[in-house]
């Protein structure tokens, strides 16, 4: 598309596993979104493997196939995962990471780069799982009183605007906000209370969303969040400092769609 700048593009890890297939489908359709370049980036870790051309050329046919007017670049990387991943996020809108490492990792956990990588990255990081979710699917956010659900609620909104979605933003609470002789049910009003004003300036900024305000009582964050909107099409929360805490690692972990991860260092 001469004369037309393109945003900064999507960066998707590439191999020879189904689930990097699938996030490269994933990724295709979100640069189709976002009007950005699709890059395909293979790791061989500290020593090459050989395929990786191969693998990358795959990919770019699995993209074709998912949206035939997304250009797309190829990269081949020797070195570290983690750090040519965070490297590459430094130029990308978007990081795109299947359920397997890569390369020296490759059937490794997912949460094994991912804990290194979603912390630090410069931008957002979404771990594509399974994809049995409607791609139409409502997007899910949970939130907190943290800076971080923050982060997470502007990208929520952004991706439920580019999918014509409605946003479900999830608030869980536990007992040990209750003070003593605190009934539940005016702990709870009062939590639907500060959720509503958390949200409302966000309100403004995309009318054109629908909202749904959920507020549930359940220790376990991520499994709230699976619960309530059991077919999402994308979970996002915000994720900071050098781990995944527990929300992040359950949802890597049972999930039945895509995850976002917003941290600290990202740029949105």
């Amino acid at each position: 598309m001469t004369g037309i700048q393109r945003r900064a593009a999507v960066v998707v890890g590439v191999d020879a596993s189904q689930s990097s297939r699938a996030a490269v489908r994933w990724a295709a359709g979100e640069a189709a979104r976002r009007d950005s370049t699709l890059k395909l980036l293979h790791i061989d870790g500290r020593r090459w493997e050989g395929g990786a051309a191969q693998d990358n050329l795959t990919a770019a046919s699995v993209a074709r196939e998912a949206e035939p007017a997304v250009p797309t670049e190829h990269e081949v990387k020797l070195g570290g995962i983690a750090d040519e991943l965070l490297a590459a996020s430094r130029s990308a809108s978007l990081l795109v990471l299947g359920t397997h490492g890569f390369g020296a990792l490759r059937g490794a956990p997912i949460g094994v780069v991912a804990t290194e990588v979603a912390g630090h990255a410069r931008c957002p990081v979404v771990v594509v799982r399974g994809l049995t979710a409607p791609r139409r699917g409502e997007v899910v956010v949970g939130v907190d009183p943290s800076s971080d659900s923050e982060r997470a609620l502007g990208f929520a909104l952004d991706s439920a605007s580019a999918r014509n979605a409605a946003l479900v933003v999830v608030h869980a609470w536990h007992d040990s906000v209750l003070e003593a002789g605190a009934e539940s049910s005016s702990v709870e009003a009062a939590e639907e209370r500060a959720l509503r004003d958390r949200v409302a300036a966000w309100r403004d900024k995309y009318p054109g969303v629908a909202l749904r305000l959920v507020v549930v009582r359940d220790r376990n964050v991520a499994r709230a969040l699976i619960r309530v909107v059991p077919h999402a099409g994308l979970i996002v929360i915000g994720s900071s400092g050098a781990g995944l805490g527990s929300t992040a690692q359950g949802l890597l972990s049972r999930a039945r769609c895509p995850v976002a991860l917003i941290g600290e260092a990202a740029r949105g």
